[in-house]
């Protein structure tokens, strides 16, 4: 059995411990383990079969030691919202930023994120204790002389109230719960003066206090694009401009910025290049050459760069694989390429055995794996070296490097990011080799002697050709064409055909049948193509927003949104962040109808980042606030009683309000709708207080039983009336609410009242987004559950009382 071989099954068992949605016990995983170990050690002359076995259980016995310790470590929900007393050293750059107000729009705070290592706990600790632990801080309205005191490495006594890790879990969304597990974050919270005043303890040296030095000495000492020079060198990205994040984003290079493989390979090969010309020098000097100054220079400027970009797992993996390929080379081995790619996989699935779950483990590998296939015995560039010369052949070289990436990285980049820049194929090409060049070998020795006249000039330099980048990025994004938003293919099939084709495109031309990736990577480009075969439904899709709102209603003809969520005072939107990955992901790239119904933050916060980033049709709200937000939308219209919508299999009844002389910005303005789809009555009710409601059970009878009722303003207690619950006769409520939010909806008493109803109730506070799928002629709905999904931090973290449940397609939750 090879090493390769080896390899490969340690790495893939721990691949397979992570992707459980539940953890084995360790006497499961040792029953295993003897089931399987048991037969091929009893065959005659089989015994060299235990070794690929002993190699699976190996990386699937450390997988599962991490993933449990990852787990155990976790704050316990009996202490969400505790109150706590530590002392912690700031281990991040904190990342200050503008809070607007909930109420009041015209109104700012200033607020910090931080991250911080606890160095004890005064006061009562838990099981498992604090100390040691990494957390996620923010701290609200901090004054500004606090503010400077606030340092990488410094040490303090902060009051906090903590929570477990927490976020939305919606389909196609980003699972910040995965995310912090990956990191070692185990609580997050917020620093609370009200109880005791913070006090500042001091500074600790080390990394964390020099790289705030060194951003304030880059930010200083150079005239212009400081943030972005700070982002290179530390992975500092929270001062960059919203503009520059856009454009790097639509122009296909925002991994210019993010320190990844690019960047560490970059300061590598520069920092062997300063190691060769010293080694010479002392090879003129001394009659010999010593070898190992180039690595030492290659390695030990591979890993300061590391640290002092903060250590993200990002670049972590490329350290990882940067260091393989260096002692590799100075082996001077004939060691394969599938070795050195499998040992790179294995290291970095041990440092972090969820790595995987990250975009950025298979954009790496993926793009390497591009490059070793496309340039298997390099003929191609000594084929180019032999017909025009060393440039040439660089440059042929280059330009099929990129071409290969581009197309590895092209579903990759649909499933991860929903969609591709076009345009971003050639500005890469200019843009890498102007980054490495010109950009970071100037602002690397300007680090070197920052304190020096000649440092700052080569910072000032490196900020130059910055701005200069970043201005050609700037003419080619209106010149060629920029990001294109696509999702993937919606079938696995399809999936798996379009991956096919890659490779094949990827392989040496000449080889038969190659072109036929051409054909089987089509589906990408053209992935809303009608289904075929999928009858007629209706789905109706409760997005997890936390507190807020926002409900996708689907046919295969009609997609219609009510409500766009929240936006939070630090700009974070709903919309833009949920709702629009959500829609690409179940494949489609615009809104037939978007309803608002009342301009309260947390209902039509979203909808200027839904708005940049889908057109809107058709958008629909009550009284002035139609004006307020119709010039992001194609076609607007007021709700109003009596009114009535047919959009395609879809039939709207507008149940309230009844004037269009209304500012639309109150809760009893909310647009009410009756949904109906054959003979399936969905209510949506915004956040109507109980006298609306009151009103609306005299006014409008209904035909029926309503099928899925949305309890109006989260469940609060100033709604859902004895009225409302009579008039609907609801079979199935939704309270869309956060979790354990400090409004507390629902309220108990709303609870008990629809459950003396007899309706069948869900919160996307427990569950996350709920789908529910009517097939006509079906019956009762299919009901999913995001919280249901394959990951085993979602069955673990939970009310006891729900482990059951959750690991349910179809259930109810009280």
């Amino acid at each position: 059995m090879s090493p390769t071989a080896l390899l490969w099954a340690y790495a893939l068992a721990i691949v397979f411990v992570g992707s459980l949605p539940q953890l084995p016990s360790w006497s499961e995983l040792a029953t295993f383990g003897v089931v399987i170990l048991a037969p091929v050690l009893i065959l005659p002359g089989r015994g060299w079969l235990s070794v690929p076995f002993i190699a699976t259980l190996l990386g699937a016995g450390w997988g599962l030691w991490h993933n449990q310790h990852a787990l155990e470590q976790r704050l316990p929900l009996s202490a969400h919202g505790a109150n706590f007393l530590v002392e912690v050293q700031v281990v991040s750059l904190p990342r200050p930023s503008l809070t607007e107000s909930a109420f009041d729009e015209a109104a700012a705070t200033s607020s910090v994120r931080f991250s911080v290592r606890v160095l004890r706990v005064h006061g009562r600790d838990l099981s498992p204790p604090l100390q040691g632990q990494l957390l996620d801080l923010t701290w609200y309205s901090i004054d500004e002389g606090v503010l400077t005191q606030l340092r990488g490495g410094s040490l303090w006594l902060l009051p906090v109230r903590l929570k477990p890790p927490r976020g939305s879990v919606n389909p196609h969304g980003f699972d910040y719960e995965g995310w912090l597990l990956r990191r070692g974050v185990y609580a997050t919270g917020y620093v609370h003066p009200q109880v005791q005043p913070p006090q500042y303890l001091g500074l600790q040296p080390g990394i964390p206090a020099l790289r705030h030095w060194l951003r304030d000495k880059l930010l200083e000492t150079a005239e212009t694009r400081g943030e972005l020079l700070s982002a290179l060198l530390l992975g500092d990205r929270g001062g960059i401009d919203a503009g520059d994040q856009r454009l790097l984003r639509e122009t296909g290079t925002a991994h210019l910025l993010a320190i990844s493989g690019l960047h560490v390979g970059m300061v590598t090969g520069f920092f062997m290049l300063v190691g060769g010309l010293l080694g010479r020098a002392i090879g003129i000097c001394t009659g010999a050459t010593p070898r190992g100054v180039t690595l030492l220079f290659a390695l030990s400027a591979s890993l300061i760069y590391t640290l002092l970009a903060g250590a993200p797992l990002s670049a972590q993996r490329a350290l990882v694989m940067t260091w393989v390929l260096l002692l590799v080379w100075q082996w001077r081995r004939r060691i394969s390429s599938g070795f050195a790619y499998a040992l790179a996989l294995a290291l970095v699935l041990t440092i972090q055995p969820l790595a995987f779950y990250g975009a950025g483990f298979w954009l790496s590998f993926i793009a390497v794996g591009a490059l070793l296939l496309g340039f298997r015995g390099r003929q191609y560039l000594c084929q180019a070296h032999k017909r025009g010369g060393r440039l040439l052949g660089s440059t042929a070289g280059l330009l099929r490097s990129q071409w290969l990436v581009t197309v590895a990285l092209l579903l990759p980049s649909l499933v991860f990011f929903s969609g591709f820049s076009p345009g971003g194929l050639l500005l890469n090409l200019i843009a890498i080799p102007w980054l490495g060049f010109l950009v970071l070998p100037p602002l690397m020795l300007g680090v070197l002697l920052l304190v020096t006249p000649p440092g700052a000039w080569c910072i000032n330099f490196a900020a130059w050709q910055l701005d200069a980048l970043v201005h050609f990025l700037g003419g080619g994004h209106n010149l060629l064409p920029s990001w294109q938003i696509l999702g993937p293919p919606a079938e696995v099939g399809l999936l798996v055909l379009s991956a096919l084709g890659a490779v094949l495109l990827l392989l040496p031309p000449g080889l038969p049948g190659r072109n036929l990736g051409w054909l089987l990577l089509l589906p990408p480009l053209l992935p809303f193509l009608p289904r075929v075969g999928e009858g007629e439904w209706l789905r109706v899709t409760v997005l997890d927003v936390g507190q807020g709102l926002a409900v996708v209603v689907h046919t295969p003809r009609q997609r219609l949104l009510y409500d766009t969520g929240p936006i939070s005072g630090s700009g974070w939107s709903a919309g833009r962040e949920i709702i629009v990955p959500y829609l690409i992901g179940e494949g489609g790239l615009a809104l037939d109808t978007v309803v608002v119904s009342h301009g309260d933050r947390d209902h039509a916060g979203g909808f200027a980042g839904l708005a940049e980033s889908l057109p809107v049709a058709h958008l629909i709200a009550p009284g002035r606030l139609e004006r307020r937000l119709g010039e992001k939308a194609r076609r607007t219209s007021p709700c109003v009683a009596g009114g009535e919508e047919i959009l395609g299999d879809l039939r709207l009844r507008w149940l309230w309000p009844d004037s269009t002389d209304i500012t639309g910005e109150e809760n009893d303005h909310s647009c009410v709708a009756v949904i109906e789809w054959h003979g399936v009555q969905i209510l949506l009710a915004g956040d109507v207080p109980a006298e609306v409601e009151r009103q609306l059970a005299k006014s409008y009878p209904l035909s029926g039983p309503v099928d899925l009722l949305l309890a109006p303003h989260h469940g609060s207690r100033s709604s859902s009336s004895n009225a409302l619950i009579a008039w609907a006769a609801p079979r199935r409520g939704v309270f869309s609410a956060g979790f354990r939010h400090h409004f507390g909806h629902p309220h108990p008493d709303v609870v008990a009242r629809y459950a003396a109803s007899g309706a069948a109730l869900f919160s996307t506070a427990k569950s996350g987004a709920l789908v529910f799928t009517w097939m006509r002629g079906a019956g009762a709905p299919l009901v999913e559950v995001a919280r249901a999904a394959p990951r085993f931090w979602y069955a673990d973290h939970t009310d006891g009382a729900d482990a059951e449940w959750r690991l349910s397609r179809r259930s109810q939750l009280w």
